[in-house]
């Protein structure tokens, strides 16, 4: 189970050493110190990192992870602890930088539920445009579906919209339980969603059906 940090603005970890030979236990302490969310992205894999953000995808949407988000950007955590993460909690979490299928990712050690944030709106961009920039934020899309929606069993659905920029990949995950099969090609959607990223590909991953609203062209 995973332990609480201390709100102070450096935390302090206390890190179990294994009993000497005279029977004493040796307790040492490192200091922690957060940084923006940017700054944790830009680290290399295995580099310890601190951050503190605003829950925009719960735990349990997509898969066990959630994600956090900052005023300087966004980024996902790859599992929850025992309480879930539930949007709009304001959350400290302490781990290592990952890219589980080329995500930046936080595989995490310690968490810590701070209280409520404000609900980070979604940062309205062109279809062609999201990308590295926009990875790990929370934005929102206008466009046609220019293909008919594709399976991807048993992950879920994809659906490709573009708005005159450039096509972009929208993910439906099973998990989900988002309904897309009244969707067709032609049609005016804005989706909103998680920025991410799987592979070579750059995705929108929408949390549920209310993101997925028809629009007016």
């Amino acid at each position: 189970m995973a332990k609480s940090l201390t709100t102070n603005a450096c935390r302090l970890l206390a890190l179990l050493v294994l009993p000497a030979a005279s029977g004493c236990i040796v307790v040492e302490t490192h200091k922690v110190t957060e940084m923006p969310i940017a700054a944790a992205r830009g680290q290399a894999p295995g580099t310890a990192v601190t951050i503190e953000g605003v829950v925009t995808v719960a735990s349990g949407t997509i898969d066990d992870g959630f994600a956090l988000q900052d005023a300087s950007g966004g980024i996902y955590i790859t599992r929850a602890f025992d309480k879930p993460a539930k949007l709009g909690d304001r959350m400290l979490v302490s781990g290592k930088l990952a890219a589980p299928n080329k995500q930046v990712a936080i595989e995490p050690g310690l968490a810590e539920l701070l209280g409520t944030g404000a609900a980070s709106a979604p940062q309205e961009i062109r279809t062609g445009f999201a990308g590295p920039a926009t990875e790990g934020r929370l934005i929102a899309i206008r466009g046609k579906i220019i293909r008919e929606v594709e399976n991807d069993p048993p992950w879920g659905r994809k659906i490709y919209l573009d708005d005159g920029s450039g096509p972009l990949l929208v993910f439906v995950s099973t998990k989900t339980k988002i309904d897309v099969s009244g969707l067709r090609a032609g049609q005016s959607l804005r989706i909103v969603g998680f920025s991410g990223r799987y592979e070579q590909h750059t995705e929108l991953l929408p949390r549920a059906q209310s993101d997925i609203t028809a629009v007016s062209d």
